[in-house]
């Protein structure tokens, strides 16, 4: 694990430049008792777990397993085999980029951090969004999922350096729930569940470290959710309101109108026109 008494902050700041570019994000299903490598790894790649696990070994005696919830970081020049077990298929999101301005320090930096961490709310939303972006190919000719994809990394590292600081696992743990169930209906018993507590002590955890309630966090996540379908995709709106977890279009356009101040339709020809008006009422973003 890397050295608690050196942060990133410490290194130099060409090695905080680090970034991925050429990135690759998308979802992945490996069958069961199937084996990758072994193979030379040429770039960073972090592989999300979401349903089974994998054993990652590497050259010359480390050996780590990835369960679901999961996510680890694989490294250039590693020589790397991974196993996936036999009882299971296991779903995977893989984000892996070309590393640019790669310092000695921060390679050395990296090679000492601990490779694995339980997914947080966070790199969930990063690797999601990283993944939707390839799929709408609202990619910016790249540029965006380079800009995710190192985002992520950096996430990855900056969760380490700031464990003390991290919120309450029982959060975390509702907050993941809520990012990977947003089209499905959930509510606060749902939400409390996942996260091990009773739907009162996680409303008071919520008001205490985010100052909002469970409930209201769904809901703003799912307003945020469905801003993003309306303005990188054609889909109906219909489809988008039932995408963002709401059970008819009529609440989805209310909910939209309250966070932007604009209708559905609008919000999107908005975003889409090159040609409204320069003092046109603009979308928030929540």
């Amino acid at each position: 694990m890397a050295d608690p008494r050196v942060l990133v902050s410490e290194i130099d700041p060409l090695s905080r430049r680090l970034t991925l570019t050429n990135c690759v994000a998308r979802p992945l299903k490996q069958d069961p008792g199937s084996q990758v490598g072994p193979r030379t790894q040429q770039q960073i790649q972090m592989v999300l777990v979401h349903v089974g696990r994998m054993t990652v070994s590497i050259a010359g005696g480390r050996s780590y397993e990835v369960s679901a919830g999961q996510m680890c970081i694989l490294l250039p020049g590693h020589v790397e085999t991974i196993r996936f077990p036999a009882d299971v298929v296991t779903s995977q999101t893989i984000i892996r980029g070309d590393p640019d301005r790669l310092t000695d320090e921060m390679s050395a930096w990296l090679e000492a951090l601990r490779p694995t961490r339980n997914l947080s709310a966070a790199l969930t939303y990063l690797s999601r969004e990283a993944v939707a972006t390839v799929q709408t190919r609202l990619t910016a000719k790249g540029a965006l999922v380079d800009a995710l994809g190192t985002a992520l990394l950096w996430r990855f590292i900056a969760e380490f350096e700031n464990y003390p600081a991290a919120l309450p696992e029982r959060i975390e743990e509702a907050r993941l729930f809520i990012h990977q169930h947003l089209e499905d209906d959930i509510g606060l018993n749902e939400i409390a569940g996942a996260a091990h507590v009773s739907p009162a002590h996680l409303i008071r955890l919520f008001r205490e470290h985010i100052g909002t309630t469970p409930t209201k966090y769904l809901w703003d996540r799912r307003v945020t959710l469905g801003m993003e379908l309306l303005t990188s995709s054609g889909m109906p709106v219909s489809i988008v309101a039932l995408r963002s977890g709401f059970k008819t279009s009529f609440h989805f356009a209310r909910k939209i109108k309250e966070a932007s101040g604009l209708s559905p339709t609008q919000l999107r020809e908005a975003s889409w026109s090159a040609s409204h008006a320069p003092d046109a009422q603009q979308p928030r973003r929540l």
